[in-house]
């Protein structure tokens, strides 16, 4: 166990199973904690109940601690240039949600966490991914938070309607595309400046055995034939199975083409299901929910496998702060199961964990269509694989290298050795620059 002073006083009673009633029931909180404030900051949820309850630990925490806290949430997209501005001026909060790659970005701002990190791993049965949260000299920087994946969401009776069973490979989803889009009823990826794109198209690349760097995370990589081979698949899925809306999607437009009946399947979270379920989309022409029939899968085997991008994120405490043993105080009783499992359900199963001990929630028993989540972290990984995520790959990701050159294959603008000469020569020198 971690020899925190006030961590030792919040777990002080065996008896009790969060280890917080004996500060709970002391009459006057230690008074060096009185004047204290810890503040963090996160990005507004897409589920806004997981920061309902990810803001009532924190006040549960301050409470028993004796500590003021605050909570401030920031628009996803708007998140980065705040924390630039806080690393910069060297003040503002205390615990920060991070990126998958901003552990290497930030790591001389962000104090080392791997005392914590293990025994977390310990208490929780290791991690899905040993790289996620480290920095360039290997040290754990943040604590991986939790992670988002991307099943395929798809119409079973579309699906039936032709006579087919559930996909397996990408020459499956190929097949049945082409199917159902000649019935009026396309494939879903974007090909676009999103993050859904960027995921995917780096699902596919992997599983065909490509990939953009080493596992040194400092040699690129991608110019090669399977890459090539991942590019050419890419055209046909996007010629023969899509419409090249595709080319302008944001990550929105994909759950409405689902909802709304038009789309038969989707790469993409839990999200457009769980809003179809919300706003009883019905299909069209029909007093019929569309969340009935929409289900989700194992995202598609390739030729090397089945391999998928995720949102990754991490959870870290800036060393400006003045309340650093404070903040790590707070992630360790935020990491307890009770309040993670509470945190994942407010979430509705939307944040999923890297700590193996949590992954069997109840949230995932309850719905049959949640039966992939306990099991899609052996086949996810962060961007950057086989490497660890670093500042280089997060810069490579924010200039949609891969999107832009996948779809100017798919639309014939450029071969695919071209398409992929070109991607190597960005990353390349965005590599030099950044590595």
């Amino acid at each position: 166990m971690l020899s925190l002073t006030r961590r030792s006083l919040l777990r002080s009673s065996a008896a009790t199973a969060t280890g917080l009633a004996g500060v709970l029931m002391a009459k006057t909180p230690p008074a060096m904690a009185q004047k204290q404030t810890l503040k963090l900051l996160t990005f507004s949820h897409f589920v806004p109940t997981s920061d309902e309850e990810l803001k009532r630990q924190l006040e549960e925490f301050g409470k028993a601690a004796g500590v003021e806290v605050r909570m401030d949430r920031v628009a996803h997209l708007q998140l980065p240039a705040v924390k630039a501005s806080e690393v910069q001026a060297q003040k503002g909060h205390d615990i920060v949600s991070l990126t998958v790659a901003e552990p290497h970005l930030y790591a001389k701002h962000l104090v080392q966490l791997d005392d914590l990190v293990a025994q977390l791993k310990q208490e929780g049965g290791g991690l899905t991914d040993e790289k996620v949260g480290k920095s360039t000299d290997g040290s754990y920087r943040a604590v991986p938070w939790h992670f988002i994946s991307f099943p395929i969401a798809i119409r079973t009776d579309l699906v039936a309607e032709i006579g087919e069973n559930m996909p397996d490979t990408w020459d499956d989803v190929h097949r049945i595309g082409k199917k159902l889009k000649a019935k009026g009823n396309p494939v879903g990826i974007q090909l676009a400046h999103s993050f859904d794109s960027n995921a995917i198209l780096r699902g596919i690349i992997w599983s065909w055995g490509g990939k953009l760097v080493e596992e040194d995370g400092k040699t690129v990589a991608i110019n090669s034939k399977e890459t090539v081979e991942a590019y050419k698949f890419i055209k046909a899925l996007y010629q023969d199975c899509m419409d090249e809306e595709v080319l302008a999607w944001d990550d929105r437009n994909n759950n409405v083409c689902l909802n709304s009946g038009k789309c038969s399947m989707i790469l993409n979270p839990i999200s457009a299901y769980n809003s179809a379920r919300k706003d009883n989309a019905l299909i069209p022409g029909t007093e019929k929910p569309i969340h009935q029939v929409i289900n989700h899968i194992m995202p598609p085997e390739g030729p090397a496998g089945r391999h998928m991008c995720a949102a990754y994120n991490t959870i870290g405490i800036w060393e400006f702060s003045p309340v650093k043993d404070v903040a790590k105080e707070f992630l360790a009783f935020h990491f307890q199961k009770e309040q993670q499992e509470k945190h994942m359900l407010a979430s509705l199963g939307y944040n999923q964990p890297f700590l193996p001990a949590f992954t069997m929630h109840p949230i995932y028993a309850s719905n049959p269509k949640f039966y992939f989540a306990p099991y899609i972290g052996w086949y996810t990984h962060a961007a950057g694989w086989p490497a660890a995520p670093t500042a280089a790959t997060e810069v490579v990701w924010n200039q949609y290298i891969i999107p832009d050159t996948a779809a100017a294959h798919a639309t014939g603008k450029m071969e695919a050795e071209p398409a992929v000469q070109k991607a190597e020569a960005q990353i390349k020198r965005l590599y030099r620059r950044h590595t």
